[in-house]
């Protein structure tokens, strides 16, 4: 009998302990300093999302602009406006799709801009992904109704379910509710196949959007996932913005001391994933990340980190790249493969970083 009633519990509540419990990097995921090394294209403050343009132009939304980016990683301004750009996508045509938090603007070429605001009744709240599919229709990742986008370490707190996954068609100006109920929907892709993904950051998994429910085809990631990017080759790239850890699942399970330190605590020092770190003292110290000796502890869970996994077509991590703790190039956000090179956005330093994919493969073949 109190077998029984364990096992009910377990499946309603689920474990404690194995909440507590975050997989480990190993095999594919093993640490490297790949990300931490790469070489520094261009530094902006307010980077937060690439797209890259039908002739293989790069842009990237940044404050309340997209700039186009030279070779060289100079700025050049293609639009500009009144809200901080929240996410960016591009239409084979040129036009631009770029979310300011709670709407998109589709903004084409010589024309008037178009803006979504509600679907199926309900405001937009929380846009922080945009992906043009090869239908040409607009996906959009809404990854809260209660809390803007800049305010996402509250819904992880607040342990949010209200995500959704959208569907615009151009032609005919519609926008459909594909999902909803999310934990945080923040990344939606279109592969091949035109099987629709979306990460679930909360859940830490990828999920495959299906007439309405969700299938979830990779779960127990080591972080949070964020954008999807796609790879050359088939697959994709998956950042992860932040990584978990077990002081902050005790945290999630430990709901009055939550609730309190979220009525009297300043956000900025919360026990909360962040995308940079070391900067203050006042961070909460995360377990054992802490320096003696002037040295940062080997062992020491990361409050920030930066990560992005290569993912085939199958589903399977392939190898990850890494900035370690005590890195600086963390709050991994965004990517974009252009042909052998692969341009990605560390949030929490404020740079755009290159890589070169064949070298990143022969490393880690060594």
């Amino acid at each position: 009998m109190n077998n029984l009633i364990s096992r009910i519990k377990v499946a309603i509540f689920g474990d404690r302990d194995e909440r507590l419990s975050i997989p480990i990097m190993d095999g594919a995921l093993k640490p490297n300093n790949i990300i931490e090394e790469a070489s520094v294209f261009a530094e902006r403050a307010g980077l937060e999302d690439l797209a890259l343009g039908h002739d293989g132009a790069l842009y990237a939304a940044c404050g309340n602009s997209v700039f186009h980016l030279g070779t060289d990683g100079t700025f050049t301004e293609r639009a500009r406006y009144d809200r901080e750009v929240t996410a960016l996508a591009m239409f084979p045509d040129g036009t631009l799709a770029v979310a300011i938090g709670n709407a998109v603007v589709i903004d084409k070429p010589l024309a008037e801009r178009r803006l979504i605001e509600r679907c199926d009744g309900r405001k937009l709240t929380s846009v922080n992904a945009l992906h043009v599919a090869a239908d040409g229709t607009l996906l959009i990742s809404d990854g809260s109704a209660t809390w803007l986008y800049q305010q996402w370490t509250h819904d992880l707190l607040e342990k949010g379910r209200s995500g959704r996954v959208l569907q615009h068609r151009p032609g005919s100006e519609q926008t459909t509710t594909l999902v909803a109920g999310l934990s945080y929907a923040f990344g939606v892709f279109s592969d091949p196949q035109e099987r629709i993904l979306v990460s679930e950051s909360w859940r830490h998994r990828i999920d495959i959007v299906d007439r309405g429910v969700v299938k979830p085809v990779f779960s127990g990631l080591p972080g949070y996932p964020g954008r999807f990017a796609p790879a050359d080759g088939g697959g994709f790239w998956l950042s992860l913005f932040a990584c978990r850890t077990q002081l902050v699942e005790f945290v999630l399970c430990e709901d009055d001391y939550r609730r309190e330190m979220m009525r009297t605590v300043d956000p900025r020092y919360w026990v909360a994933p962040a995308l940079s770190s070391g900067h203050d003292f006042l961070e909460p110290l995360q377990g054992g990340g802490v320096k003696q000796m002037g040295i940062l502890k080997p062992w020491a869970p990361p409050r920030s980190y930066g990560l992005v996994i290569r993912f085939g077509a199958d589903f399977i991590p392939q190898y990850g790249l890494h900035s370690r703790v005590g890195g600086q190039n963390h709050g991994i956000v965004a990517m974009a493969q252009r042909g052998d090179d692969l341009f990605v956005i560390s949030k929490g330093a404020s740079r755009i970083l290159k890589l070169s994919v064949p070298q990143v493969r022969e490393g880690l073949a060594r």
